[in-house]
Order: structure tokens, then C-alpha cells, then sequence
């Protein structure tokens, strides 16, 4: 009697307080039967079954024989509380199932308290962070392949896989619009070869069509099962394949599109904007090897031009020191031979006149091949070389000039620097002084003198002669562009030459005006040894 009393107790006192709790509860006996619960919480139960001590496998489970396995047999064995997790048949929705042993003063399990939570809503935001999960790591993998320089074709193909086992989609394709209107596709997933062959243009052009809207506006489009007559009806080859929701995104910019991403399926789904803005992660990743691939081709292409021109200029090069310069050495040596021989004074002016055009037709072609030759120098090799030697030498080759105007020359070294140079170097030195030479009046003079500047080793040339202009200096130094210097004329190329070797010395070089009268000042700045 008194068990009896203790027992309605407890039962008792579970009802009140299962009445406070919003989850169902239910106390289960060793028959399996329903002792009590809070079935006012659970309007998914008819009325007419939670009458009396129903089976809980009949009333909770919808089922005519107990469950197998059996979680509560298995409680009412162990006395250990079971927790899992179910499909519930009552409402379709996830349910975290715990059940709880009740034990009587003979430590015996009497009762189990089962407790059935709804857990929907989290498992679906933990399904919606999976998803995410793998597409943020499907973006990456193809990302990675992309940058390591996988072949374009092969990367449309892993992408549309990517995309379908990410998604869980039947069908995901890329296409291409032809310069005649027409789609191809370049990569797809699902699709029948012989059926995706050909797009015809009356499909093409139809502009209700899920994939004309996105490449034509330049923005992402996702059908639902509720508009799929209307988008689909365009594409018999989407209809007949019983599609029913899809999503398209473009590949490349509106400017320049490339194609687009489709992502189609046969069941009703309402694509999210993660779902979006994965599968345009995936456009803009193709997008990016696209425009990587043509950036290569146009690279290839120009440097193939690149080759080309330096052959040419080799070439050039080539046709200037033998094939014409031959000739010009050949006429320089018979005029200067006629000229001694010929008496007759007016003759000899019109082979001075020769020999002097010929003389400065040498002086172009030699000036031209050796710029070439420069414009094409890859490897150069410097030492350590004293400037004060070298500037002896480049006098001592013109000392016959400078007697013949009778010049006063004055070399002025002001210290002995040592830089790393080329042989290349000299063309610097014989140019500045040749034309120093060349623009210096008779009798004139020219100051050559050697300066240490910080790190950098100063040497100059100066002259009296016209000088140049503010106008002319700041292109003197480009080719075939010269000051006006009256009846003197050169090739053009002499101080394009001494930048171009300066240049390649990570030097300077520059002209100043002559601050004690006329003339100019040609300076050069090289980097000490």
C-alpha cells in the first residue's frame, strides 16, 4: 500500500512538473506502455491516442511492434541513460531522444523518462556550415590548381565537378558563346554528349532563357521550380531533361564576358546566397586562368616579336659592317688615291666633296651598327679599370685632329679613379671628344679633366665652340636627333651611343654650359670600383 502511495506520488509530482516543459516528455513502464506525459505540448499526437496507456512504439513511433533495436529495453537492462538522435515519424523533424532510468528503493529501474527535443533548426545551421565548409574548400583546391598552372581545359572539367558534388546537383556545365551567336559547351556534368552538341539559335537568342539573361545583363539568375515553365520553356534539352530549379553565373566581367556556370537539377530547391556566391567564387576563379592564359599568349606572342626584331637588328647589323661598309672603304680608297693624282683643281673639289660624303656615309653606318649592337647586348662583363688611361688613349687617337686645327688640348686629372667598367666604356670617351673636336673652331680649345664626386667618379669634356641651345639639350642624347650646329653635321647617334653605354654602367651623364664662354660641357658620373 505504501509503494502505491509513493508511486502516485511520484507520479504526481512528474506531471506537475512535466506540465512547465515545453519538449515531450513522456514516463514509460517495463510494458512499454505510457504511464503519463505533457501531451498538451505535442499537437502532433491525435487525441483519441493518448487515451489510457498507450505503447509508446504505436503512439510515438507510428509502429505495430516494439522498435528494433530497442533503446528503452536497453535502459531498463543497464540502468544507463541512452541519448540519440531520430527522424521523427510525427512530424518529420530531427529529435535529440534521451532516456532516463527511474529506479525504485531496490535500485531497480520501475519507469524511463524519455525527453524528446526538436533540434531542426541546428542541425541545419550545422548542415548550412558543412556546406559552406566544403565550398570554401572546393574554391581553394581549384584556386591552388589554377595558380599552379593547370591546363585551362582540364580546370573547366574539375570545376563543373567541383561545383555538382559540392551543391549535390545532377547537372553543372560551362558555355561559351560563339562569334555567331551560338553556345557551346567547354565542360559538363550530367549531360548527354549528343544531346548538348548543338544549341540552336532560335534557343539562343531566346531572351526568357536562364542562361541569355545572365550573359546578356551581366547578372546572376536562379529558377525556382515555380518559374521553370516560363525560364525553362526556352531550352527543349532543359525541359526534356525535367529540370526544375537552376542557377547561372557569369564568367569574366560584363565587359567581356566569357561564358557562363550553370548549376541545374530535376528536384525543387530554392538555391541560397551562399550557394550563389560559391558557384561565382568558382566563375571568378575560371575567370582569373582565363585571363592569366591570354596575358601568357599575348606575353609569347610579343616576345616571339621581340626575338624577331633583334634578329632583324642583328642582321642589319650585319649588312652595315660587311655589305656596306665594304663598298664605302673601296670608294674612300680610290678617291683618296685620285685625289693625289689628279691635277686639275676643279676636278679635285668634286672628289674632296665625294670623299667627304663618303667619309661621313663610314661615319653613319659605323655609328649605327655599333648602337645596334648595343640595343642587343645581354651579358657584359666589367672590371676594375683606372679612367685616367683610358682617357691617354682616347687622346692619342685623335692627336692627329687635334694638330691638324691646331687645338690646345688640356688634360686636368684630378685624381686617378678606379671604376668597374666594360671595354664598351672607351665609346664614351672617343665620342665626347670626337665631337669636341669636330665643333671647336681652329685654334680653339678643349679641357678633358677627371673628378672624384662621393662614390661616383666625374669626368668632363669641354669646348668653345657654339655651344647648344636650351632647347636642343634635352634630346641631343636620343637617336638621330642632333643641335643645330650650321654647316657641322653628324649621324645622330654619337651621344645616343655614350647614354646608351652609360646606361648600361648605371651611370649619368648630362651637359651643362660652358660657364667661361661659349661652349658646352659634357659631364659622366660612373660608380667607383
Amino acid at each position: 500500500m505504501k509503494n502505491e502511495e509513493d508511486k502516485n506520488f511520484q507520479l504526481d509530482l512528474l506531471r506537475k512538473t512535466l506540465g512547465s516543459i515545453q519538449d515531450l516528455v513522456v514516463v514509460i513502464d517495463r510494458d512499454l506502455r505510457i504511464v503519463t506525459s505533457n501531451w498538451k505540448n505535442c499537437d502532433s499526437i491525435p487525441s483519441r491516442e493518448k487515451q489510457g496507456h498507450p505503447y509508446c512504439y504505436s503512439c510515438l513511433m507510428k509502429r505495430s511492434t516494439p522498435c528494433e533495436p530497442c533503446h528503452l529495453l536497453e535502459v531498463f537492462t543497464t540502468g544507463r541513460c541512452k541519448k540519440f538522435e531520430i527522424e521523427d515519424p510525427l512530424d518529420r523533424k530531427t529529435k535529440a531522444i534521451e532516456l532516463s532510468p527511474i529506479f525504485d528503493e531496490n535500485n531497480r529501474v520501475t519507469m524511463v523518462v524519455r525527453h524528446s527535443k526538436d533540434i531542426t533548426e541546428r542541425k541545419n545551421v550545422e548542415k548550412i556550415l558543412k556546406m559552406r565548409e566544403r565550398q570554401h574548400a572546393a574554391v581553394a583546391k581549384l584556386g591552388q590548381q589554377g595558380l599552379s598552372g593547370t591546363d585551362l581545359d582540364l580546370l573547366m572539367k574539375e570545376a563543373v565537378k567541383l561545383v555538382s558534388r559540392t551543391l549535390d546537383v545532377e547537372y553543372c556545365r560551362i558555355m561559351k558563346q560563339e562569334n555567331d551567336g551560338d553556345f557551346v559547351m567547354l565542360a559538363g556534368v550530367g549531360w548527354e554528349e549528343d544531346r548538348d552538341e548543338d544549341i540552336s539559335q532560335e534557343e539562343s537568342n531566346n531572351g526568357q532563357n536562364i542562361l541569355c539573361y545572365t550573359l546578356y545583363n551581366g547578372e546572376t539568375s536562379v529558377v525556382d521550380h515555380s518559374e521553370t515553365k516560363d525560364k525553362f520553356s526556352g531550352y527543349s534539352l532543359l525541359r526534356d531533361h525535367g529540370q526544375v530549379s537552376g542557377m547561372d553565373v557569369l564568367i569574366g566581367s560584363r565587359e567581356r564576358p566569357f561564358g557562363t556556370m550553370n548549376v541545374h537539377t530535376a528536384r525543387k530547391r530554392m538555391f541560397t546566397e551562399d550557394d550563389i556566391h560559391f558557384v561565382q567564387s568558382v566563375a571568378n576563379v575560371l575567370a582569373e586562368s582565363i585571363n592569366r592564359r591570354e596575358n601568357e599568349q599575348r606575353l609569347e606572342k610579343y616576345t616571339k616579336e621581340l626575338e624577331d626584331t633583334t634578329e632583324l637588328k642583328v642582321l642589319f647589323a650585319d649588312i652595315l659592317t660587311h655589305d656596306l661598309l665594304n663598298p664605302a672603304n673601296i670608294i674612300r680608297g680610290f678617291t683618296e688615291e685620285l685625289i693625289i693624282l689628279e691635277d686639275d683643281e676643279s676636278k679635285k673639289k668634286l672628289l674632296d666633296k665625294v670623299h667627304t660624303n663618303n667619309e661621313k656615309l663610314i661615319e653613319m653606318m659605323e655609328s649605327a651598327a655599333k648602337f645596334i649592337k648595343l640595343e642587343s647586348v645581354n651579358d657584359i662583363s666589367f672590371e676594375e679599370q683606372d679612367v685616367v688611361p683610358l682617357l691617354e688613349k682616347a687622346i692619342r687617337n685623335f692627336r692627329d685632329n687635334i694638330d691638324k686645327k691646331n687645338i690646345d688640348l688640356v688634360f686636368n686629372p684630378a685624381c686617378k679613379c678606379k671604376i668597374m667598367a666594360s671595354p664598351l666604356i672607351e665609346e664614351v670617351f672617343v665620342n665626347l671628344l670626337s665631337n669636341a673636336i669636330k665643333y671647336s673652331p681652329d685654334e680653339g680649345k678643349i679641357v678633358v679633366s677627371s673628378t672624384e664626386l662621393g662614390d661616383r667618379c666625374r669626368i668632363q669634356v669641354t669646348d668653345f665652340g657654339p655651344g647648344i641651345s636650351n632647347e636642343d639639350k634635352p634630346r641631343i642624347f636620343d637617336r638621330f636627333r642632333q643641335a643645330d650646329k650650321g654647316s657641322v653635321k653628324g649621324s645622330g647617334l654619337g651621344l645616343a651611343i655614350v647614354k646608351r653605354v652609360v646606361d648600361l654602367h648605371r651611370g649619368e651623364v648630362g651637359v651643362d654650359d660652358n660657364p667661361l664662354g661659349s661652349g658646352s660641357i659634357f659631364w659622366v658620373n660612373l660608380k667607383k670600383a
